[in-house]
This record gives C-alpha cells, structure tokens and sequence, in this order.
C-alpha cells in the first residue's frame, strides 16, 4: 500500500503542476479532492491516464479524484506530511475567505489581475450560493464524520439481531452485551450532533452539546410551561439541528454586544438561558410535530404507494448520489428509526448501488477497452459493498447510457423492495451486500437480498440491451 500511495504521490503531483500549483487538498470517503492556483498548467486527461485512479470530475474550482475508500484519506495524510498546502473543506472551500482563494491566482498584470478575481469570484459565489448546496453541505459536514461509527455499532446490531433469533436463551448475556456495543453511538448521538452541528453554524461547539442536552435530559418530562408537559428526546436529531441552528445564530448576534471580559462570562449564559427556554416553548415542539409527521409520511407513502414509490425513489437515486446531496437524508434515516423503529426508506435507495454494479458488469462482458476494463474490476468490489461512487465517475457517467440503464435497474429494485416491506435496523452507514447483516428480521433480509439480485439484473439487461459507445484505447 505504501508504494502505491507513493506512485500516486508522485504522478499526481506532476500532473497538477507541481505542490506549489495547490492551494488545497483534502478528501472524503471516496474522492481526493483540490484546488489549483494556475489551472492553465494542468491537463484533465493526465489525470484520468493515473494508474489507480478511476475517475476525474471537476466540480467549480475543485478538481476530484476517484480513488476508492480508505486510500484517499491516506494519500491526502501523505501530501499534507510533505508540503504546506491549505485542508480543503467538505464543502469545497479552504480555511481561507471565498474572496482570498479568489485574490489566490497571480496573472501577469494588474488588468489580468482584475479580471481574473472577479472572474473566479463570480464562478465561487454562483457554485456557493444555492441554498439547497449550502444545506446539504451543512448537514454532510455534520453527519459524515460520524459515519465509521454508525458502520461499527450499525453492523454490531444488525449481526446481534440475527443471533438473538438463532442463540438459545442461554446466550442471553451475549446478545446484551452485544446490544451494549452497538448502541454505544445513538446513546450519545445528540450530543455529539449538537456539538458539530454548532462548530458548522458557527457557534461554540461545546454549547451546542449544552442545547442537545436541554432537549434530551430525563428530568426534562418532569417539567411544565404555560401549563404544556414537556418531553425529553422530542423531536430527535432534527430538534437537535434546529436548536443548533438558531442558538448558534443567537451566539454571534448578542456577543457583539459584550466586550472584553464579559463576553467570557455573560455570551454563554444568556446564550443558554434563552435559546434553552425558547427551544422548549417553540422550537422543540415545532421540530418534533414535523419528524413525526415527515417519518409518517414516509412510512404511507411506501406502504400505499407501494411498487410504484420504490420504482421511483430507487430509480431516481443515482442521480442524487452524482450530486453529492445524499448526505442531507441522514436526519430523516435517522428519525425513521426514533419513530418507527426501523428504517423502510434506507433499503430502497440502496438499489441504486445494485442497478450500477449490474450495468457495470453488462459493460465489463463487452467492452474492448482494457483499461476501462481494469477501472471496472477495480471498482466493482467495492460497488458490491455499498461505496458506488468510483462505478459512477470511473464507468456509467461517463459512458452515460450505462448511468441511464442503471437507473431503470435500481428502479425494478426498488419496486421489490417497497412491495416486500423490507425495512433496516439501522439509519444508515453500511449498503450493499454488507447490508443484508444489518436488516430488522429474517424475512426483511431475504426480501433484500431478492431486491439486490433484482437491481443487478435489471441493470444488466437493461444495459445489455441498449448498449454504449466503446471508447478507444
């Protein structure tokens, strides 16, 4: 593995034009992720030409890299190791201001000069200032830290599921403390949401643990206001976001009226003093009648909809996926599960992974290019578990009909799905195969596993039937 990070070091250094080209670099799951200071230096297809790599896209200023899970955050740990060079955010940004990595570029002239920031300063501000891209980045910022543990502990319950069916009962002991394990994360969930939730808007994170605690301590129900019994936990992760979300807005607004040493002492108080009570008397309640109402709905329109609510969910994910905006549905897996005790939605959209994998094996069996070949059987692996973006930046976009036939394939998927009632013990965190460990019974892991073979068939035919364009060598 080390002379691979190596090898990657090195070639894709060259062909961003050198370290110095950089102005930041950072990863997520899948993608290695940077910015470029001189971007007239670099060629695109240099980069897709990388051993290892099976995927380019530029996104704005960004330039992105698939690599597969796990190497990307070790590649992006080595070049940081090797050179100064400015974390990139998950939303895309440095630590910088917008208008500094616009003044970053350095033209020849100062008409060039400009020019070109103003340039790169419109192209930052249009890609930045759609509101749904700023609420998905948000809520990715906030959730996608937490999710080895949500694959740790949502593996741990979703096994111990399956063995308190099968342990006799004088096994008891195990399935506990195996409970105890995969618990370990949703115990102090909120808590941990409502400190990166307040980083993320911010306010001081450690209040943001303060706001999540208000909401959930048991006393709590002990207590009424204007004559209305209140409730610990209500509302869940979204009452948690949305305190976190006024409170921090609140932090900033009254701090500018403390100075100096009472800033310390009275910006804190008085930040939970009235976030706290207006949280309870409005907020919470506000929050927790729409989780209920949204986890409900969810719940009715895959029971009445039926087949056809899977078929379109499913067929519709992919896209989602490209997007980057999946992550923005964590809270609603999330509150599925406080609500309903299950999640019905999770297992529908992972049809899409499937659909892909289906396709991408169709295009695999025909193609004649021998390194979209090796991109497939590198990607594929890791497409059967669940991580689905290398196979849709390395084979189905770019290919395009592929994407199209997955999709249809994700979609009959989803139909099964939705028509089996198979629902997951988990909000989210693992898919794939791996996901047939964490499901809510026996009979909704069957129905799964029927709904993944569906998909890959499907998308197999499908793409199959329609075809592509073979790219030369």
């Amino acid at each position: 593995m080390e002379n691979k990070i190596q090898t990657l070091y090195i070639k894709i250094i060259q062909s961003a034009g050198g370290a110095d080209n950089i102005t930041s670099l950072g990863s997520c799951m899948t993608r290695l992720r940077f910015t470029l200071n001189n971007e007239d230096v670099i060629s695109p297809e240099n980069f897709k030409k990388i051993p290892g790599v099976m995927g380019y896209l530029k996104n704005g200023r960004q330039h992105q890299l698939i690599l597969g899970p796990g190497i990307c955050g070790e590649l992006a740990d080595y070049i940081h190791s090797k050179h100064k060079i400015a974390p990139l955010n998950l939303d895309g940004t440095n630590n910088q201001s917008a208008e500094k990595q616009a003044n970053s570029s350095v033209p020849n002239t100062a008409a060039e000069q400009i020019g070109k920031n103003k340039e790169v300063k419109a192209e930052i501000k249009k890609k930045y200032s759609s509101v749904l891209s700023k609420i998905c980045s948000k809520i990715g910022n906030i959730f996608l830290p937490l999710i080895p543990a949500y694959i740790a502990c949502g593996l741990i319950l979703g096994v111990n599921n399956i063995l308190s069916k099968v342990l006799p009962a004088d096994y008891s002991n195990i399935n506990a403390l195996l409970s105890v394990f995969g618990n370990g994360i949703f115990f102090y969930l909120s808590a941990i949401v409502g400190y990166n939730a307040n980083k993320e808007f911010g306010g001081t994170p450690a209040l943001g643990v303060v706001f999540a605690g208000i909401l959930n301590i048991p006393s709590l129900s002990e207590v009424s206001l204007f004559g209305m019994q209140l409730s610990a936990g209500k509302g869940g992760i979204i009452a948690v976001l949305a305190v976190c979300y006024f409170g921090s807005m609140f932090e900033k607004f009254i701090k500018k009226r403390f100075k100096g040493s009472t800033d310390m002492f009275l910006t804190p108080t008085f930040t939970v003093l009235v976030i706290g009570f207006l949280s309870l008397i409005a907020i919470q309640p506000a929050a927790g009648y729409l989780s209920d109402k949204l986890a409900l709905f969810t719940q009715k329109a895959i029971d009445h909809g039926g087949v056809f609510t899977g078929f379109i969910l499913a067929g519709g994910f992919l896209p989602v996926v490209m997007l980057g905006i999946h992550q923005s549905l964590i809270p609603l897996y999330q509150q599925l599960i406080d609500t309903l005790g299950n999640n019905p939605l999770f297992p529908i959209l992972c049809m899409a992974g499937a659909g892909q994998v289906g396709a991408s094996i169709a295009v695999l069996a025909k193609t004649k290019n021998s390194r979209l070949k090796q991109i497939i059987k590198n990607a594929l692996p890791v497409g059967i578990l669940g991580i689905g973006e290398p196979l849709i930046y390395g084979v189905t976009l770019p290919l395009f009909k592929p994407f199209i036939t997955a999709c249809i394939g994700a979609a009959f998927g989803g139909a099964v799905i939705s028509a089996l009632h198979a629902t997951a013990a988990i909000p989210f965190g693992v898919s794939g195969v791996v996901l047939l460990l964490a499901m809510s019974d026996w009979h909704s892991t069957i129905f799964y596993f029927i709904g993944l073979l569906t998909a890959a068939a499907a998308g197999f035919i499908a793409t199959w039937l329609v075809g592509f364009e073979d790219p030369t060598e």
